[in-house]
């Protein structure tokens, strides 16, 4: 039988034993559910509920989200027991398995006897319903919808206590009412029904000054709080009991106070002592299962058993850091199985969601939901977060406990949930850095990277089959590839491979090939998985100049960027290049801290491929923003391979470039040996922007990075980049009409072909002979004219080797490598 309670700690028990419904938000969307239990309750006002005026693009899907992994954290009954039909999400409950529905009944029923004389009964089943109150209704729901619901219940609980109250007066058992309605009245000192009937009951025991301290407490808090004077009924309660004019009961035994004279609040020595702690706390074991697919970490496992087993004189706790997607949960629960038995008082694991804005959970919520694990009775737990923390921490004081904090945001985030007790080993994982952690506390930072190649297979092969892995080893490490070695991509994949049995490694490794496909194929149908998913809840955390440079670095083509490059996609539209970087600076440690992007050597900065591929994403959806931040970093590449061409090649010729943004400051290297290393460093990344810009038909940026790249191509025997470069450049700068970078080009071109012996030299050298005659440049068209002959035989061989003033050779090799030189020699 499931059970459910929302009249006070959001409860679930399936025969006896409690639920855990882990995720913020599928919790909300239960309880909305139970408080219109029986009834459809539409997409729409679902949306509306759990977002309010602010719902995201993807509500909608997200809503049958929370309910298809709702389903699966239910019990089968409860699952079978939700259902949807045209009007809506229905859940079907039994009005005895949901406190609300049984306060409700009770209530009705009490008022049913009451209008038939019988007020001894209705008192009864009155108390029976109000037994049902836990405390603060539909506690832990933090969502829209939860404060009106939390109001509407409240109302029918008070409304129950005053009926309570009058019947019980009624009766002449104004003594028993006194510790609860005193109590409430103290709680919401505003109710003024409440503060009648409380003030009432006092009077009737003797207790007129308590009487009146609870009236003036109430008039008090309407005046200063609201502004509000109170009702007539209020007034003349207050005016009866300074005149003594109600009945007075005085207990046997108690004096009674004539002298009107009494405290600023009532006397509680009639209310019961709360109960005390239990003596035998329950022991917790919260830890979830362990995702599958799991795989390698053992180092990381090792240092954790080490750092557990350490003594209390060094740090118990480990912030657990790394990208998105990681694996850190997965790790840390795994290490967490191992390391139970040493934690005999119980194992804790709270989900903090620090990075999820719809599922973040405050820390009092989860403070509640940790005393209740803990033991500590409801009524106990305080509404201060302050006070529920001091008891938080005298809870666990000398116990040995394993407390994971999982998806934490920041150190303020779990600094109220840390134990203080040195017998426990606390884990935190966040994929922030966690600073402040590591140096208030001396926590112990452990990162965790990407996984290896072999591992990345051997994920695949966990959840597809390891045979069928196994029988395609070139399409399962090019699916590795693809998926960065990021654990989160390998399982969706391997997910998506298992579902699908027909399908091959080597088909889905083709559906996530191209770059903007990949994050789209990265994700499970029900959209509760997806790699863009957890990518864009660490975007969220970002400030505005943060995420646009997140957006922005998505354009670089290569997979490391260097901080002026950086500075330059993210300088305005009227800024010149090369400009100090520390402007950008700061927003790149931001987006270092939440490991979206790694320092790599010479201060450049590294991105995971799919960080990139969402950054991309995101900047397509303002084309004119990213087409001018393009254009700036295309240009610093121009402008800086430029330079660098002529300080290593100072006489030319050369073709002039025209970057539409000027340059202002040094440039990255101070001489021809700084400069050939930086065109080192950087040539894959020239050669991924002229593919790009070639593939956007930007043909004048096209033929400019082609023109920039001849000399360092040709001097490091780059032949086959020299070959598509040249081929991409001169074909965008006859579209573009430029005639100097078209001729010089081709020549290029002609010239790598007639080293290789390729027929297509002839048709290219002709093309650049022609070029330069038209452009009046007879000089460059008899070097050109050298190398045109008779391909098939040798002729132009033998006629570059004449150009170089030297006798043919027998070494063919020597022939090629004195063309080469020849051609770095006149470029």
């Amino acid at each position: 039988m499931v059970r459910y309670g929302i009249l006070g700690p959001f409860a679930v028990r399936f025969d006896g034993a409690a639920v855990t419904v882990p995720r913020p938000r599928q919790r909300a969307g239960l309880a909305l559910l139970l408080l219109h239990a029986n009834h459809p309750v539409s997409i729409d006002r679902m949306v509306d509920a759990l977002w309010g005026d602010a719902p995201p693009r993807t509500a909608r899907a997200q809503v049958h989200t929370v309910v298809s992994t709702l389903r699966r954290a239910l019990p089968p009954p409860a699952a079978q027991a939700l259902t949807l039909d045209p009007a809506g999400y229905r859940l079907a409950v039994r009005d005895e398995d949901l406190d609300a529905a049984e306060f409700g009944a009770g209530l009705a029923r009490a008022r049913e006897l009451a209008d038939q004389g019988r007020p001894e009964e209705a008192a009864d089943r009155l108390r029976q319903a109000l037994a049902l109150w836990r405390g603060e209704a539909l506690s832990g729901i933090d969502a829209p919808f939860a404060a009106a619901a939390r109001a509407r219940l409240d109302e029918e609980r008070f409304t129950a206590y005053e009926l309570l109250a009058d019947l019980e007066l009624s009766l002449g058992r104004h003594r028993e009412l006194v510790p609860e309605l005193t109590a409430l009245a103290g709680e919401f000192p505003a109710r003024e029904s409440i503060a009648e009937r409380a003030a009432g009951a006092l009077y009737r025991c003797g207790r007129q000054a308590d009487a009146l301290a609870v009236v003036r407490a109430t008039r008090r808090v309407l005046a200063e709080e609201y502004g509000l004077d109170p009702g007539e009924r209020l007034l003349e309660l207050e005016r009866a009991i300074l005149r003594h004019e109600l009945p007075v009961d005085p207990p046997a035994g108690r004096p009674t106070r004539a002298d009107g004279a009494g405290p600023d609040v009532p006397d509680l020595s009639d209310v019961p002592d709360l109960p005390e702690r239990p003596p035998n706390l329950p022991t917790p074991a919260q830890l979830p299962q362990v995702t599958s697919g799991f795989v390698g970490r053992r180092e990381e496992i090792d240092r954790l058993a080490e750092l557990s087993a350490a003594g209390c004189d060094t740090s118990r706790i480990v912030a657990v850091t790394g990208p998105a997607g990681v694996g850190k949960t997965s790790l840390v629960l795994r290490s967490a199985r191992e390391l139970a038995a040493q934690y005999p008082d119980g194992q804790i694991f709270v989900d903090l969601h620090g990075y999820d804005r719809d599922e973040h959970e405050s820390p009092a919520g989860v403070l509640e939901r940790l005393l209740l694990a803990l033991g500590v009775p409801g009524p106990l737990i305080p509404h201060d977060e302050a006070l529920r923390e001091d008891l938080y921490r005298s809870t666990v004081a000398g116990r040995r406990l394993l407390v994971v904090l999982d998806d934490a945001r920041d150190h303020e985030h779990v600094r109220p949930l840390l134990p203080n007790s040195p017998q426990s080993f606390t884990v935190v994982t966040s994929r922030g850095k966690l600073g402040g952690l590591v140096a208030t506390t001396g926590a112990v930072p452990l990162r965790l990277g990407v996984l290896s190649p072999a591992d990345s297979v051997e994920v695949l092969g966990r959840i597809a089959g390891r045979d069928r892995v196994a029988d395609a080893p070139e399409a399962a490490g090019e699916l590795a590839r693809l998926c960065g070695g990021l654990p989160l991509a390998l399982r969706i994949s391997a997910v998506r491979l298992a579902e699908r049995p027909e399908l091959p490694l080597s088909g889905l490794a083709a559906e996530l090939a191209p770059e903007d496909q990949r994050l789209t194929a990265l994700s499970l149908p029900d959209g509760d998985l997806a790699v863009s998913r957890v990518l864009e809840h660490s975007y969220r955390r970002l400030g505005p100049d943060a995420a646009r440079l997140l957006r922005l670095l998505g354009l670089h083509p290569a997979e490391s960027v260097a901080e002026p490059v950086a500075a330059a996609l993210s300088g305005g539209p009227d800024a010149p290049l090369g400009a100090s970087g520390a402007a950008v600076r700061p927003l790149l440690r931001i987006l270092e801290s939440l490991h979206l992007i790694e320092p790599a050597a010479d201060g450049r900065y590294r991105m995971h491929d799919l960080v990139r591929l969402y950054g991309r994403q995101l900047a397509a959806e303002d084309p004119a923003a990213s087409a001018a931040a393009r254009e700036r970093m295309v240009d610093w590449y121009v402008t800086v391979a430029d330079a660098a061409r002529r300080l290593i090649a100072p006489a030319g010729p050369h073709v002039p470039v025209e970057p539409r943004h000027p340059w202002v400051g040094p440039y990255p290297f101070e001489d021809a040996i700084a400069a050939r290393a930086w065109l080192r460093a950087e040539a894959g990344t020239l050669l991924a922007l002229t593919r790009l810009a070639a593939s956007l038909g930007d043909h004048r940026t096209t033929w400019q990075l082609a023109v920039v790249q001849q000399n360092h191509l040709i001097g490091s025997c780059g032949l086959d980049a020299l070959v598509e470069t040249q081929q991409l450049g001169e074909h965008a700068a006859v579209l573009a009409g430029h005639g100097p970078a078209a001729a010089a080009l081709a020549s290029s071109v002609g010239i790598t072909f007639a080293i290789r012996r390729d027929a297509r030299a002839r048709r290219y050298l002709l093309r650049a002979v022609n070029g330069f005659l038209a452009l009046g440049d007879l000089r460059r068209a008899a070097g050109t004219r050298l190398y045109l002959g008779d391909l098939d035989n040798g002729t132009a061989h033998r006629l570059c080797l004449a150009a170089l003033g030297r006798p043919v050779p027998e070494d063919e090799g020597f022939l090629e490598r004195a063309v080469r030189a020849r051609l770095a020699e006149s470029a």
